[in-house]
Protein backbone atom coordinates (compact mmCIF):
# COMPACT_ATOMS: atom_id res chain seq x y z
CA UNK A 1 0.00 0.00 0.00
CA UNK A 2 2.79 2.06 0.84
CA UNK A 3 4.56 1.88 -2.79
CA UNK A 4 0.96 2.82 -4.29
CA UNK A 5 0.44 5.69 -2.68
CA UNK A 6 4.22 7.07 -3.34
CA UNK A 7 3.60 6.27 -6.91
CA UNK A 8 0.69 8.19 -6.93
CA UNK A 9 2.04 11.31 -4.93
CA UNK A 10 5.05 11.30 -7.30
CA UNK A 11 2.93 11.20 -10.58
CA UNK A 12 0.83 13.89 -9.07
CA UNK A 13 3.72 15.86 -8.28
CA UNK A 14 5.47 15.36 -11.97
CA UNK A 15 1.63 16.11 -13.84
CA UNK A 16 1.29 19.18 -11.35
CA UNK A 17 4.71 20.05 -12.35
CA UNK A 18 4.76 19.60 -15.75
CA UNK A 19 1.65 21.61 -16.13
CA UNK A 20 2.88 24.63 -13.78
CA UNK A 21 6.13 24.23 -16.34
CA UNK A 22 4.00 24.61 -19.39
CA UNK A 23 1.51 27.15 -18.58
CA UNK A 24 2.89 29.60 -15.50
CA UNK A 25 6.56 29.42 -16.30
CA UNK A 26 6.61 31.22 -19.47
CA UNK A 27 3.76 33.68 -18.28
CA UNK A 28 6.45 34.31 -15.02
CA UNK A 29 9.42 34.61 -17.13
CA UNK A 30 7.35 36.83 -19.78
CA UNK A 31 6.58 39.34 -16.64
CA UNK A 32 9.39 39.41 -15.15
CA UNK A 33 11.84 40.20 -18.01
CA UNK A 34 8.99 43.02 -18.70
CA UNK A 35 9.05 44.27 -15.25
CA UNK A 36 13.04 44.27 -15.42
CA UNK A 37 13.26 45.88 -18.94
CA UNK A 38 10.62 48.56 -17.45
CA UNK A 39 13.22 49.13 -14.46
CA UNK A 40 16.54 48.77 -16.61
CA UNK A 41 15.16 52.05 -19.12
CA UNK A 42 14.40 53.81 -15.83
CA UNK A 43 17.87 53.73 -14.96
CA UNK A 44 18.92 54.17 -18.18
CA UNK A 45 16.95 56.89 -20.07
CA UNK A 46 19.43 57.34 -22.84
CA UNK A 47 19.65 53.53 -23.97
CA UNK A 48 15.97 53.49 -24.73
CA UNK A 49 15.27 52.52 -28.29
CA UNK A 50 13.93 54.57 -30.66
CA UNK A 51 9.60 54.32 -30.60
CA UNK A 52 9.18 52.32 -33.97
CA UNK A 53 7.95 54.31 -36.67
CA UNK A 54 4.92 53.70 -39.46
CA UNK A 55 6.33 52.47 -42.98
CA UNK A 56 7.02 56.15 -44.99
CA UNK A 57 6.89 58.66 -42.15
CA UNK A 58 9.63 61.14 -42.19
CA UNK A 59 11.56 63.35 -39.56
CA UNK A 60 13.78 65.23 -39.83
CA UNK A 61 15.96 66.15 -37.00
CA UNK A 62 17.65 69.44 -36.47
CA UNK A 63 21.59 69.98 -35.89
CA UNK A 64 23.07 72.70 -33.92
CA UNK A 65 25.46 74.56 -35.59
CA UNK A 66 27.63 77.61 -34.50
CA UNK A 67 26.50 80.98 -34.91
CA UNK A 68 28.86 81.56 -37.83
CA UNK A 69 28.14 77.68 -39.15
CA UNK A 70 31.35 76.36 -38.78
CA UNK A 71 31.88 72.92 -37.95
CA UNK A 72 32.29 72.73 -33.93
CA UNK A 73 35.72 71.65 -32.30
CA UNK A 74 34.61 68.76 -30.60
CA UNK A 75 32.74 66.79 -33.28
CA UNK A 76 35.85 64.76 -33.86
CA UNK A 77 39.64 64.20 -34.83
CA UNK A 78 40.65 64.99 -38.31
CA UNK A 79 42.45 62.08 -39.65
CA UNK A 80 44.98 62.57 -42.87
CA UNK A 81 43.85 60.07 -45.56
CA UNK A 82 47.13 58.41 -47.70
CA UNK A 83 46.33 56.67 -50.68
CA UNK A 84 48.11 53.56 -50.56
CA UNK A 85 48.57 51.71 -53.68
Amino acid sequence: MGLIRFLLIAISFYLIFKVLARFVLPWFVKYSLKRFQTKFYEQNPHIRPDVPKKEGEVTIKKVSHDKDGKIPDDLGDYVDYEDVK
